[in-house]
């Protein structure tokens, strides 16, 4: 038996004794004609005593304060009958409840029960003893098997809540890897729906983006590249955004693009995790695949590449409202488009600083600095941590201005509140 239920059913039993024990012990006094005709009879004594008690008085046969004195007597023997007969009474009327709680014996354990199921977590006991199989699993079908049941387990339990992030995160990403992509992009789509602007949608949206990017067939499909950059909106480095970007780039043999978007990756991680030796190792079969000549046409060319210098400073009447729980987020963006074309987001730096923006930087392959002429260039330090800018944020945007015109570096002032 699960233990919850041998613990619950222990509990149970305890508490029904204290309903029980006190039913069975019970001895009721039966209420019989005569009790009426006794309590009668006692009213009639205690009135012709208190009338006998009187007349001694009237007659001068007792004193005042010996009348007082039997009177207070003759009350107090009187009281004591008619407790004794109400004590009687009550039991008696009693008796006709005892019907009462035997129901509530029985009622209590169902009722606890099915409202339980109903409203409780009866269903997720079963989640320890299908994450046991998995573990237990010997083969690919036992293993299969467990994760279909899981994936059923967790989609009854987000059917029930919705607002759970942490269960519908794991039931898409679950969903992912059973191939499963149409319920994998339904599941993310219903979280995002709800989800306020943050990092942690951003996240949402790049496994909505991965899912939807399988289901075409590994095709980047128009509807794809919005949700992509509805994340890096949020989030310009979202980890899995990257690594889509960078499967793509692979696989139209866009090498030097997947290089980037895996060396963007890699600068997110600990150097000695074993994710980043992972990284490591893939990109450096990717340069073996390589000539000498082409990674040297790679280098060259990023470096030849458009870029933009900016020194980046902060005004004096807002010093005091910058602290290290802010995110600095520094980008560059067609005019025309809110999208950026490089960005970076950094913890907050001593400044000034500076910082050069590339097409190393791009969010999306095919939107870069080398595909515009006009760009406006701004940093923003964020209170939320989020790239979209917030009340209460402070930031700077520059003008327009032709990239292949300016030559020195810009100089942003970061003063400005969000409202």
């Amino acid at each position: 038996m699960n233990s919850f239920w041998l613990y619950s059913t222990i509990l149970l039993i305890v508490s029904l004794l204290f309903i029980l024990v006190p039913v069975l012990r019970y001895r009721p006094v039966i209420k019989t004609a005569g009790d009426e005709i006794r309590k009668q009879k006692n009213i009639e004594v205690f009135q012709q005593s208190l009338a006998e008690l009187e007349q001694d008085k009237a007659e001068e046969v007792i004193s005042a304060e010996e009348f007082e004195k039997l009177k207070a007597e003759l009350q107090r023997s009187f009281l004591r009958d008619m407790e004794d007969e109400k004590s009687r009474t009550k039991a008696a009327e009693q008796n006709s409840n005892k019907l009462i709680p035997l129901l509530c014996l029985l009622f209590v354990p169902v009722f606890s029960y099915s409202f339980y199921e109903v409203v409780g977590s009866a269903r997720d006991l079963a989640l320890p003893a299908i994450m046991q199989e998995l573990s237990a699993a010997e083969t690919a079908e036992q293993q299969l098997d467990g994760l279909n049941r899981l994936a059923e387990l967790l989609q009854q339990r987000y059917d029930r809540n919705n607002d759970d992030i942490q269960n519908g995160y794991m039931l898409g990403t679950l969903y992912l890897e059973l191939e499963n992509f149409e319920q994998a992009i339904t599941v993310f789509t219903s979280m995002a729906e709800v989800m306020e602007p943050s990092p942690d949608k951003a996240t949402v949206l790049g496994q909505l983006a991965q899912s939807m990017y399988m289901a075409a067939g590994s095709k980047m499909t128009p509807a794809v590249e919005q949700v992509i950059g509805e994340a890096q909106s949020l989030n310009p480095n979202e980890f899995t955004i990257l690594s889509l970007l960078a499967i793509d780039s692979f696989l139209n043999e866009n090498f030097a693009q997947a290089l980037t978007y895996w060396r963007r990756q890699l600068a997110q991680l600990d150097r000695n995790s074993q994710q980043a030796a992972v990284l490591s190792s893939r990109i450096a079969q990717v340069e073996s695949l390589l000539p000498a000549s082409a990674l040297a046409a790679i280098e060259t060319r990023d470096n030849q590449g458009p870029s933009v210098s900016l020194v980046i400073e902060l005004d004096e009447s807002i010093k005091d409202l910058v602290d290290d729980s802010m995110r600095l987020f520094v980008y560059a963006r067609n005019p025309a488009m809110p999208m950026p074309l490089a960005a970076q987001t950094l913890a907050v730096p001593d400044f000034p600083f500076e910082i050069t923006l590339d097409d190393s930087m791009a969010m999306i392959a095919n939107m870069t600095l080398s595909t515009a002429q006009e760009v406006i260039v701004g940093a923003r330090l964020s209170k939320s941590g989020n790239a979209i800018a917030q009340s209460g944020d402070i930031q700077v945007v520059s003008e327009p201005f032709t990239l292949a015109e300016q030559d020195e570096a810009i100089i942003l002032t970061i003063k400005d509140i969000v409202p």
